[in-house]
């Protein structure tokens, strides 16, 4: 092999736009990939010089702590197929570079359910599988028929079933040990011709009015989502940033006897805790210093206001876990991915 860059890779440079937090650290190599062709091309050349793959998204579940090594790919690729057509349903293929709520704007519009109370959901279809994105009772895993994935061991592209991604509360082997093996080119999805609503979340069933469609979800997820959540274009944030943390019946009774107004939701045998509640009970709804904070109309989500570099934000991650775990007893666990070399502190 001829020891030449493809053109289209280039180096050094700035993942600042390629992260909803906007922080501002480099990628050694970076590619923007539109196809598997160049997938193919630019994989090739980055065994070839030993170098490390990290595959983004639209970095909108990521928390950018330093500098990336290797070769950064921008998954762009695009397109939505019908595969195939049942009186109830419809297989639609969607290109993992896809905008996610764009996706779901199309399905609405076609009239296919399923997805429309995940609207909104900021990111691209290629990385809705790997977090199992969820909101108002939908999991992404719900509508999943098959993803299509570019194999890195070997080169090669695979279909894999749902039941192979072992899926559960915003996590996958995408997430895990097929971090650095699979890189998904395509998600098909099952959609619905007679949709069945989810409105027993979030209070949707009080805002959506009785003998509804998809269209007045959609409207209804959107119109509550932009009530509380910024929007990553003008407050960098990722969206929630914490997990809901799961716990045992007796802590669940042992946290509610002491704090009536708990928020939690019964989930196989457990409980569900609402993040965002422990935050605000903490104190930390508002919370601003050192150009980083928490939003002031959601505890759950942490925003940039003008921060070049992590180190702020990993602090006030750190600080509301440790006010959490010391007055609730319950420990929180951070949503976005971290990646980059660790900067010091």
């Amino acid at each position: 092999m001829i020891d030449d860059r493809p053109e289209f890779i280039q180096q050094h440079i700035s993942l600042q736009p390629y992260n909803t937090f906007r922080f501002d650290y480099q990628a050694e190599y970076f590619a923007l990939i539109e196809s598997v062709e160049q997938l193919v091309d630019a994989v090739a050349w980055a065994r070839y010089k030993a170098l490390s793959i990290t595959t983004l998204g639209g970095g909108s579940n990521l928390l950018l702590q330093g500098d990336v090594s290797g070769l950064v790919l921008i998954n762009r690729m695009k397109g939505i197929s019908r595969l195939a057509e049942s009186a109830s349903h419809v297989e639609v293929e969607f290109g993992a570079g896809e905008v996610w709520h764009e996706s779901v704007v199309w399905a609405v519009e076609q009239g296919l359910g399923g997805i429309e109370n995940l609207a909104l959901i900021p990111g691209t279809v290629g990385a809705a599988p790997v977090q199992n994105i969820g909101a108002y009772g939908v999991e992404v895993k719900d509508a999943i028929s098959s993803i299509k994935v570019f194999d890195l061991s070997d080169l090669t592209e695979q279909i894999l079933s749902p039941g192979e991604c072992a899926f559960g509360y915003r996590e996958s082997r995408f997430k895990q040990e097929w971090r650095d093996r699979y890189i998904i080119t395509s998600v098909t999805l099952h959609l619905q011709k007679q949709p069945s609503l989810m409105l027993e979340y979030g209070g949707l069933k009080n805002v959506v009015p009785d003998g509804a469609g998809i269209r007045e979800v959609f409207e209804a997820v959107c119109e509550v989502r932009r009530s509380k959540l910024p929007d990553p274009l003008e407050i960098a944030n990722s969206g929630s940033f914490f997990k809901n943390p799961v716990v045992d019946a007796d802590t669940y009774h042992a946290i509610k006897a002491q704090f009536p107004n708990l928020v939690a939701f019964e989930q196989d045998g457990g409980w569900k805790l609402a993040a965002g509640w422990l935050n605000d009970q903490a104190g930390w709804k508002g919370y601003r210093d050192h150009g980083v904070g928490v939003y002031e109309k959601q505890a759950l989500v942490l925003v940039n206001y003008d921060c070049d570099k992590a180190n702020a934000l990993l602090d006030l991650e750190r600080r509301i876990k440790g006010s959490v775990l010391e007055i609730f007893g319950v420990e929180l666990e951070r949503e976005p991915v971290l990646l980059g070399a660790a900067q010091c502190q």
